[in-house]
């Protein structure tokens, strides 16, 4: 009897272990793919020169991607001429292990040169 009733606890310790790392596997390449998204919107801005029409359509995209992609106005350093030179890009995308009920939102900020 109590063989089998460790059987179940070993058993039940597996699963519960499996279905943790899973959900922690998936928020990880969650948080890899918001970066990889990130990083392409900061390099597609600074292609841009800054062009407000490209910024518009990055943010299009990160709320169809399920992010919120921010342009801090205090950021943004200007030239001689007016136009920026140098603006910080701020993704918010949610962190969340299901299993374990964790929702978190985080932040990555880089600066577009």
């Amino acid at each position: 009897m109590s063989t089998t009733i460790k059987t179940y606890v070993g058993i039940f310790i597996l699963l519960l272990s499996v279905f943790t790392m899973a959900g922690v596997m998936s928020a990880c390449i969650d948080a890899n793919n918001a970066r990889d998204f990130h990083a392409s919107v900061v390099a597609e801005i600074e292609d841009s020169n800054f062009a407000p029409s490209v910024i518009n359509a990055c943010k299009t995209q990160a709320a169809n991607a399920g992010y919120e992609l921010l342009i801090d106005e205090s950021s943004i350093v200007k030239d001689e001429d007016g136009k920026p030179t140098l603006m910080e890009v701020i993704l918010k995308y949610n962190y969340h292990v299901d299993f374990l009920g964790v929702v978190s939102t985080q932040q990555i900020r880089a600066f577009a040169r």
